[in-house]
């Protein structure tokens, strides 16, 4: 009768443990798809392109921005690089209550060594505009694409 018992208990123990090793497998392989799917679920969201890193355009560049009623500003670029096929611009600032704004836009050079653009802080519409209230500064960013690759200009206006 104690052999039975013993027999039993073994046998219980064996089927325990092979129970705990299937379910802990199971476990394991369901954890390992869960990351694999958030993984590629990250992957997915991914917003931005990966980025590359461009030079900084030539310290010859001289850039300017001025505003004097504070509802447009004047870009100013001078000495534009030889072989400068577009200058990507996009400024950005915020306006009263800290809303951040901005404006982007392209210039096409056209063997060009300096341009000059007048850009509207606002929007307009129907030969009506809205402008932008209690902007101080101004984020310029430029990007200038050419025969040479491209290269990049960042500086902060006050205006």
């Amino acid at each position: 009768m104690k052999e039975i018992i013993l027999k039993n208990k073994k046998m219980v123990l064996v089927l325990l443990i092979v129970s705990l090793l299937v379910v802990g497998g199971v476990f394991l392989k369901v954890k390992s798809s869960q990351r694999k799917t958030v993984e590629e679920e990250i992957e997915k969201e991914e917003v931005f392109p990966k980025s590359e890193i461009l030079p900084t355009v030539d310290s010859s560049v001289l850039v300017d921005l001025v505003s004097k009623d504070k509802k447009e500003a004047v870009l100013t670029i001078k000495n534009i690089p030889h072989g400068t096929s577009a200058i990507e611009y996009e400024l950005s600032y915020f306006a009263k209550g800290d809303l951040p704004k901005g404006v982007v836009g392209t210039i096409e050079i056209e063997g060009e060594d300096s341009v000059e653009r007048k850009i509207t802080l606002g929007t307009c519409s129907s030969g009506s505009c809205v402008y932008d209230q209690g902007v101080t500064s101004i984020k310029v960013n430029l990007r200038f694409e050419g025969d040479y690759g491209s290269s990049l200009f960042e500086k902060e206006f006050e205006i």
